[in-house]
C-alpha cells in the first residue's frame, strides 16, 4: 500500500503551482494503481486551495513561517495519521516544514523548480524539472540514485496559432509574472527600439505581480501607451497565444518555462533568451530564436526579423510546435512520475510490476 502526501504551500497561482495540479492527477493514479491515497496539503486561503483544494480531496494548513508551532502540529497529525510512503514537496517552506517532521521509513522528496534549494546529503531525493537543475543537485554531492529529471509538459491545445496570416500590425504577446527576473523591462526597451524603426506592431503583456506599476510607468516613459496593454493574468491563455504572431520570452533565470512551451505548442514563432532551461528547449533558428540576456539590441532584431520575414517565423513555429508534442505533451506525465516514484519507493512498498 502506498501513501502519499503532496505538499505546496504557496500563496499564489503560477508555473509551480501549475506543475503541483499535474503532479497530482499522476501522484493520485500511482496511489490507487497501489491501493492507497495521495493527499495533497496546500496553504489554507492560498489559491490553490481555493481553486481545487475540495477536488484534490486536500488539507489545508495555516502556513505563517517554516517553522511556526500551528503549521508543524498540524503537518505532524497528517503525517502520523496516513503512515506516509512518502512527502513530495514544492518549493522551500514545503520541503522545510516535511524535513522537520518527517523521517525514515517516509521518504522525503523535493521538487525543484528552481536553482535555490535547499541540500541534504543523507536521505532527500530530488525531482529536478530540467537537465540543468540536475547538474546543479549533482554539484551539491547529492548521489545520483536520490537524483531524478522530470521536464514539465503542457497540454496539447485544441487550436492553432495562423501567425501573420491577417492585415494589420504584428502581434506581440508576452506573459508571466510581472517580476524582475522575468524580463519585462528588456522587452519595453525592444518594443521602443522597434517603433523607432517604423514597424507597425501592437504588444500585449498577460501577467501579474510586483513589478506591474514600474512596467506601466516604463511603458510611459517610452511613449509606448498606444501600443502596449497589460491585460492582467487569466488562467486560460490560448486565445491571445492563437492571436500572436510573434511570443517574446525574455526571462533572465528560468527553471524549465511552462509559458514557454505552452506558446511554442499553440504554434506561435518564438524569442527567448538563451539562459538555462530555455536552452533546452530552443535550436537556435531551427524551432525558435535565442538572444543573450540583457541584448537589447539582439533582442530588437530577432523580432524585427520575424516581422520582415514572417516564412522564417512560420518556419520555426512549425518546428516548435512538432517538439513540444513529441518531448512535452501532458499523457506522457502519468507514466515518467511513475516510473521515478518505482525508483523512489523502492523495497519500501510493495509495487506491483507494470
Amino acid at each position: 500500500m502506498v501513501s502519499l502526501l503532496h505538499v505546496m504551500l504557496g500563496g499564489r497561482l503560477g508555473g509551480l503551482e501549475r506543475v503541483f495540479l499535474d503532479y497530482q492527477a499522476a501522484l493520485a493514479s500511482y496511489a490507487v494503481e497501489h491501493n492507497g491515497q495521495c493527499r495533497a496539503v496546500l496553504k489554507a486561503n492560498g489559491a490553490t486551495a481555493k481553486l481545487a483544494g475540495r477536488e484534490l480531496g486536500s488539507t489545508v494548513i495555516p502556513v505563517w513561517s517554516d517553522w511556526d508551532p500551528l503549521t508543524r502540529a498540524i503537518a505532524r497529525i497528517r503525517l502520523g495519521k496516513d503512515r506516509v510512503s512518502a512527502a513530495l514537496c514544492h518549493g522551500q517552506r514545503a520541503y522545510r516544514i516535511m524535513a522537520r517532521l518527517s523521517a525514515p521509513p517516509t521518504k522525503l522528496v523535493a521538487c525543484i523548480h528552481k536553482p535555490s534549494f535547499d541540500v541534504d546529503l543523507k536521505r532527500t531525493h530530488y525531482i529536478c524539472v530540467a537537465n540543468h537543475l540536475a547538474d546543479l543537485v549533482r554539484s551539491k554531492g547529492i548521489p545520483p540514485h536520490r537524483i531524478h529529471v522530470l521536464h514539465n509538459t503542457v497540454s496539447v491545445p485544441t487550436h492553432s496559432a495562423t501567425p501573420f496570416a491577417h492585415e494589420g500590425p504584428a502581434h506581440i504577446v508576452a506573459a508571466g509574472r510581472l517580476h524582475p527576473k522575468k524580463g519585462f523591462d528588456l522587452l519595453l526597451r525592444a518594443l521602443a527600439r522597434l517603433a523607432a524603426r517604423k514597424i507597425a506592431f501592437r504588444a500585449t503583456i498577460a501577467g501579474d505581480g510586483e513589478e506591474g506599476p514600474r512596467l506601466k510607468e516604463l511603458t510611459r516613459e517610452l511613449g509606448l501607451q498606444d501600443r502596449v496593454t497589460f491585460s492582467g493574468w487569466s488562467n486560460d491563455l490560448s486565445g491571445l497565444l492563437t492571436s500572436a504572431d510573434v511570443f517574446v520570452f525574455p526571462s533572465r533565470q528560468e527553471g524549465f518555462p511552462l509559458m514557454l512551451l505552452e506558446a511554442m505548442g499553440a504554434g506561435v514563432p518564438v524569442v527567448a533568451t538563451s539562459i538555462k532551461g530555455t536552452d533546452e528547449i530552443i535550436i537556435d533558428d531551427r524551432n525558435g530564436r535565442l538572444v543573450p540576456p540583457e541584448d537589447i539590441e539582439q533582442l530588437t532584431d530577432r523580432i524585427a526579423g520575424y516581422i520582415e520575414s514572417p516564412q522564417s517565423a512560420i518556419r520555426n513555429a512549425s518546428a516548435g510546435r512538432a517538439h513540444v508534442l513529441a518531448n512535452h505533451a501532458r499523457g506522457s506525465l502519468s507514466k515518467r512520475l511513475h516510473a521515478i516514484m518505482d525508483d523512489i519507493l523502492g523495497d519500501a512498498v510493495n509495487v506491483s510490476p507494470r
